[in-house]
């Protein structure tokens, strides 16, 4: 496979050589290019030895450096959208959350090996087993490029841990007593490893070899990384950040590197004689054994659950969802979408889902791996199949509920989303909500969302036999009259009213509503 990729790859690499060699040649003959030679020698004497190929303080340096440039503009956006809390803040939440739900129990323990790779402890071990088998192999200044990237790229994770101080998600799984941003793992592995696929790369001319190993430091990298997210310690910006510095203490070891060997300090073409390979393979065995034992004694902490803050209520409960942050849902991508529809009393979330149960409202499944390959498979069929997650003040709705004897191309369906919230009345909790009626079908599995939303939420309160009961439902203005747009394109629009409902044995609902603004 990687020959054929190389095979089809080099006539393009030949056609793009001879383009520039063209290129070349046209421009050496060309008169308004000999006149401005003339007139500004020692400026195109100097741009012509940024762009020669022959020494390394021509072309290779002059890559390295805008390289070098681009991946600290890139650093520097994401360092303004953290301290500035943009809308990445949002998406590294929605993600979170995302993930989390996503989470098999099953795959942490291979999870928990991989991220165990890009450990301290681990990635120092392995620098130290590669400082002695560059030493071993006569290339011992190729240690400097390896030492300047690694613990460059530590000291900087460490200062930067400590000048944003941003906390930990709380979806981790594993307990990590240091700050979050930016991701040590990802900075250390890109350091590390992407500094031995360079000295890999370096050591051969096949360029299938040169493939293999840049897919693979690469492959590597990426695992790590995602171990970090799915493993709840990271956000994705704290990994994408981890990344982006690893590359420019990668890129500073590169050149440091090429600069030695610029200066015929490092010889790539040692011959390597039989009692060095067999250090060398001795050295690797021992290192391959000692990562492995590591890594397999790792297991999954128990994490003790976050005793929650609980805000006591007793009215005008709408004051207190101000802002799109807590008036409004938001998509995936941070943007806020459909107001909340509904808030509703209760004594507990088991007596939610029994009310709801007893109106004809059932429990979707959770969007896990396995029910989403079966909502491939059975597409309509499946009366309880996921439904579509959505994002309350950065959390995943708790709840999801449908009619499953509406899951048919001919009728609409009917769903509501739920989240438990920390105010309280007593000991009663209140849970807020949304309501989507969706009446068509897109692509034959995604269902496309009904415009009045309001009608959706009126149609919930109905079902729940609270329509016309003041002691038991009450609406209030919660924001103007909008029109949105959900994450797939579909439209709505919408009153701005809120709908606050009491299924408590003894509904009494009117204390949440200011009784001049409430309407029946």
């Amino acid at each position: 496979m990687i020959d054929k990729f190389i095979a089809a790859l080099l006539p393009s690499i030949e056609h793009f050589h001879l383009l520039g060699h063209s290129i070349k040649e046209a421009l050496e003959h060309n008169s308004h290019m000999q006149r401005l030679i003339r007139r500004y020698p020692r400026s195109i004497r100097s741009l012509a030895n940024r762009v020669n190929r022959s020494q390394f303080n021509g072309l290779p340096l002059t890559v390295l450096c805008l390289a070098f440039t681009y991946v600290l503009a890139l650093f520097a956006g994401i360092v303004e959208d953290i301290v500035t809390s943009d809308s990445i803040v949002s998406v590294d939440h929605a993600a979170a959350q995302l993930i989390a739900s996503f989470r098999a129990p099953s795959v942490l323990p291979l999870l928990v090996w991989i991220t165990s790779l890009g450990e301290p402890l681990i990635v120092g071990a392995l620098l130290l087993v590669m400082s002695l088998l560059l030493w071993l192999l006569n290339r011992k200044y190729a240690i400097v490029g390896l030492l300047v990237s690694c613990l460059g790229a530590s000291l900087f994770t460490t200062l930067g841990k400590l000048a944003f101080q941003r906390p930990r998600p709380i979806e981790a799984v594993l307990i990590e007593s240091s700050y979050s941003f930016p991701s040590g793992h990802a900075t250390g592995s890109v350091a590390f490893y992407g500094f031995m696929g360079y000295l890999l790369i370096r050591s051969t001319d096949r360029w299938k070899t040169r493939v293999n190993v840049f897919f693979a430091a690469g492959g590597l990298v990426l695992l790590i990384g995602l171990s970090r997210i799915v493993l709840g310690v990271h956000y994705l910006s704290d990994v994408w950040a981890g990344y982006l510095v690893g590359a420019l203490w990668l890129i500073i070891g590169i050149i440091v590197t090429e600069w030695l060997s610029a200066n015929d300090r490092i010889d790539w073409n040692t011959v390597i004689e039989q009692r060095q390979k067999v250090a060398v393979f001795c050295l690797l065995a021992i290192a391959s054994i000692g990562v492995t034992g590591y890594a397999s004694t790792r297991t999954l902490p128990v994490i003790i659950s976050r005793p929650e803050t609980i805000i006591q209520i007793k009215k005008q409960f709408v004051a207190l969802l101000h802002g799109d942050k807590l008036s409004r849902t938001a998509t995936l991508l941070g943007e806020p979408e459909q107001p909340l529809a509904f808030a509703i009393v209760a004594q507990s979330t088991d007596a939610l889902i029994t009310t709801l149960n007893q109106a004809g409202w059932v429990a979707a499944d959770k969007p896990n791996p396995q029910n989403i390959l079966r909502l491939i498979k059975d597409g309509l069929d499946y009366e309880t199949a996921p439904i579509a997650p959505a994002f309350w003040n950065d959390q995943i709705n708790d709840l999801a509920f449908e009619k499953p004897e509406r899951h048919t191309r001919d009728t609409a369906l009917a769903t509501v989303r739920i989240w438990k919230t920390l105010f309280r009345i007593g000991q009663d909790s209140i849970f807020v909500g949304v309501a989507r009626q969706y009446d068509g079908i897109r692509w034959g599995i995604i269902h496309t969302v009904s415009p009045d939303v309001d009608a959706a939420a009126e149609q919930f309160v109905k079902s729940l036999g609270l329509f016309g009961k003041p002691s038991a439902a009450c609406q209030q203005s919660l924001i103007s009259p909008t029109i949105g747009t959900f994450l797939m394109g579909d439209q709505f629009f919408t009153r701005g009213h809120l709908w606050l409902l009491d299924l408590r044995d003894t509904p009494n609902i009117t204390p949440l509503c200011e009784s001049e603004s409430a309407k029946q």
